[in-house]
């Protein structure tokens, strides 16, 4: 699993950072932290007192040790064990005597990127290939980021792989999980595991009807899903819902609940909840959103 973890300066930042360590602890995944900010054109070590330094590099270096924090020493698998100084070939017929640590099992990378917020953060995401972007915001004010306009709602919109936008005010007691039942995907099944499992919650899967009986086939595919979450040992049920309310019900539900959204190409959630709506889920929930790609 790769996540990638979008930050700046603010509370909202250092509060995502806390949960995907505590993710990362049960996936073992990959982990990118990224901040975008202005353009620096030097960024290391000033040899001149009046250079500026970047307005990130300390918040990155920050959260990297908090997120490292989480782990015991010698039991992390981010812990790099071993450093010596080794000749690397930096380009062809040329090689530089560079300080090489190795040893780490999993990838934490920080990379820090100017230029517009939400453009960096998914060509950072296309870049690592990643599964999953995690990022906060304020639970007030429509979910915003410190000084920017609905950074969070653009990169759900746009992303290519699934999105968690984690409120820090709104304990999380219930997860309602609307998957397209003709399509589930097995990841999307593994994600809301992790997600439970993340914030130790019950889990309500819902599922779709046009006010008669369900075909055998989804019957088969939500019955297999129950399945596979008791046998994890998570309290789940099923709760079906007529087509013609899902929305006024994710709506409603998303206010006492983190949302669970499958929007996948071929979704009928997607086809149900263009940008607009989108835009309004994740500004009107009093929780987190989780949208599955």
């Amino acid at each position: 699993m790769r996540i990638l973890v979008a930050v700046d300066q603010h509370p909202y930042s250092a509060h995502v950072v806390k949960d995907v360590a505590k993710l990362a602890g049960n996936t073992w995944a990959d982990v990118t932290l990224v901040g975008v900010g202005p353009k620096m054109t030097y960024i290391g070590q000033p040899s001149n007192k009046a250079e500026k330094k970047h307005p990130l590099t300390k918040a990155l270096r920050n959260y990297r040790r908090n997120f490292l924090d989480y782990f015991e020493k010698e039991e992390s698998p981010y812990e790099k064990r071993a450093c010596n100084y080794e000749f690397v070939e930096v380009k062809r017929g040329v090689w530089e005597e560079l300080y090489i640590c190795r040893g780490a099992m999993k990838d934490l990378k920080i990379v820090l990127r100017s230029g517009n917020p939400v453009k960096e953060i998914l060509a950072q995401s296309q870049e690592d290939d990643s599964d999953l972007i995690a990022m906060g915001c304020y639970k007030s004010g429509d979910c915003q980021w410190e000084g920017a306009v609905n950074i969070p709602q653009k990169v759900a919109n746009n992303a290519a792989c699934s999105v968690l936008v984690i409120k820090k005010e709104k304990k999380i007691r219930k997860i309602a999980c609307c998957l397209d039942q003709e399509n589930i995907s097995q990841k999307s099944i593994e994600m809301i595991n992790q997600m439970v499992t993340l914030y130790q919650t019950e889990l309500e899967i819902v599922g779709l009807t046009d006010g008669t009986a369900l075909k055998p086939m989804v019957e088969k595919n939500l019955d297999a899903i129950l399945k596979y979450y008791n046998a994890r040992q998570i309290k789940a049920w099923i709760k079906l819902v007529d087509v013609a309310s899902m929305a006024s019900f994710i709506s409603q539900e998303a206010r006492r609940s983190m949302m669970a959204l499958w929007m996948g190409e071929h979704s009928l959630l997607s086809k149900m909840f263009p940008r607009g709506k989108v835009d309004k889920l994740i500004r009107g929930s009093e929780s987190s959103v989780l949208l599955l790609r």
